[in-house]
């Protein structure tokens, strides 16, 4: 028998998560998080020298107590550059090469590449870990902490590639693009971004996915169990991208119509908040990041000006 596609999709991010809840974790309580907007659209510190060179460049994160300096994965064009595109990964990114595609993409477009590691991945990985563990879990305080993290990382990234010239664009990827999303909303922020399946709404992730049901689980098992779905939707207010007004002018959404990890409610934040008109794909979650050439396509021609913008009232 043949599976409708749509199955097919879901069932790649079904299988996804389910491998992860065969990791074995420690009970972990829920906490509640400090009341109030994130702690990460202050005035930044002096910024660093920007990278020189092709590889791995660091530099001490501008974030008070950070475990791992800040880290970028720069790659050039090989050719007159027309900026630098800023990428943010998903969210446990095994491996940089992952992204090779879409490096190569902007790479193709003329874009000096510099992929940004979020706080506990890749090699920012605590020794012993697994890259991306601990940035997300029934502790709010370290989700605020973790997300602020990276957007304070991303602003001073984003403000060395605006400083580099041409035309900077930011691209978030699945969670990545929800510190992407919140970058976008300040002074630092390149004019063009994309965001691809983004994790937007994070109450949607905790109220239908497995990933919520695991962490509930693990907070039950604490002792500590998160509060009822009801309750938790304002307990997350502060990291809606959309209610703060968009710096970025080109944005480019898109959203698949069959993700079962960001849901489809994944991008609604900025739509109803930033009056963006998504593109949607008959695809999952990672279906959509990993196996859609026409999403490919359209980002390339949203990129080199073929595609006009999305940003537009609905």
């Amino acid at each position: 028998m043949t599976w409708p596609t749509e199955r097919v999709h879901r069932a790649v991010d079904e299988v996804a998560m389910w491998l992860e809840d065969q990791v074995a974790r420690r009970p972990a309580p829920y906490r509640a998080a400090p009341p109030g907007p994130l702690p990460c659209f202050g005035p930044l510190p002096p910024l660093p020298p920007p990278p020189a060179s092709p590889g791995i460049w660091t530099a001490p994160s501008p974030w008070p107590g950070a475990e791992a300096p800040l880290s970028v994965h720069v790659a050039t064009c090989g050719r007159a550059s027309r900026g630098v595109a800023v990428l943010v990964p998903p969210w446990k990114l095994p491996r940089a090469g992952l992204l090779s595609g879409w490096r190569a993409l902007l790479q193709a477009a003329g874009y000096e590449v510099w992929l940004v590691v979020p706080p506990f991945h890749l090699d920012r990985t605590p020794p012993g870990g697994r890259s991306g563990e601990g940035f997300v879990g029934p502790d709010l305080g370290r989700l605020r902490d973790a997300v602020s993290q990276s957007v304070v990382e991303l602003r001073v990234v984003c403000a060395l590639a605006l400083a580099r010239g041409g035309l900077p664009a930011l691209v978030g990827f699945s969670l990545g693009g929800l510190a992407a999303a919140l970058t976008a909303t300040t002074p630092e922020s390149p004019p063009t971004l994309a965001l691809l399946a983004p994790a937007l709404d994070l109450h949607a992730v905790l109220e239908r996915t497995r990933i919520g049901r695991r962490y509930r689980a693990l907070a039950a098992r604490a002792g500590a169990p998160l509060p009822p779905d009801e309750a938790m939707e304002p307990l997350l207010r502060p990291f809606d991208p959309g209610a703060r007004p968009p710096v970025a002018r080109r944005v480019f959404l898109a959203a698949g119509r069959q993700d079962g990890v960001a849901t489809r409610r994944g991008h609604l934040p900025v739509v109803r908040g930033w009056g963006v008109t998504p593109r949607a794909y008959d695809r999952g979650h990672l279906t959509l990041l990993f196996g859609c050439r026409q999403v490919r396509a359209d980002l390339e021609a949203f990129l080199q000006g073929d595609q006009p913008a999305t940003f537009a009232p609905l």
